[in-house]
């Protein structure tokens, strides 16, 4: 299968920089898959799993927004912060998960920006939890 380039950066660290085959991350709207010779494209990155194939094998990742670049067969992610899924416990991720939909039904959250971020609160907590989940379902093969 033909590789391609991806680049993780952070604001505090480049995360990889290596040839794969194929990445899926969560977009703004819906998950989204790349390979190599995918058309340029700049969107906003959303909350959720991202999975790396290279060619020994996959990677998975917590990713928590940012935008995502292609061009050129580089894909680069800009992201808040990105967690190896092995690094995630499910204990600590249902305790996430239990605060964001805590923090959903109090009252008086009527702004829409506070909505908002407690949504995405949701949605990674969630994402958190499923990939906690398949990690500790499928030891060593992350």
């Amino acid at each position: 299968m033909s590789q391609f380039r991806c680049q993780i950066v952070t604001p505090s660290e480049s995360v990889l920089d290596e040839s794969v085959s194929y990445v899926s991350f969560p977009a703004w709207d819906g998950q989204v898959g790349v390979m190599s010779g995918t058309s340029a494209f700049l969107m906003e990155v959303g909350a959720g799993s991202l999975r790396i194939e290279f060619g020994s094998g996959s990677r998975l990742y917590l990713l928590d927004g940012g935008f995502a670049q292609m061009q050129d067969d580089v894909l680069t992610l800009l992201s808040d912060a990105v967690t190896p899924a092995d690094h995630l416990t499910l204990s600590e991720a249902q305790e996430d998960l239990q605060s964001a939909n805590t923090a959903a039904v109090e009252p008086g959250h009527t702004d829409l920006n506070e909505r908002k971020a407690i949504e995405h609160r949701q949605t990674r907590a969630n994402a958190k939890v499923a990939l906690a989940q398949a990690t500790s379902s499928r030891p060593g093969s992350v």
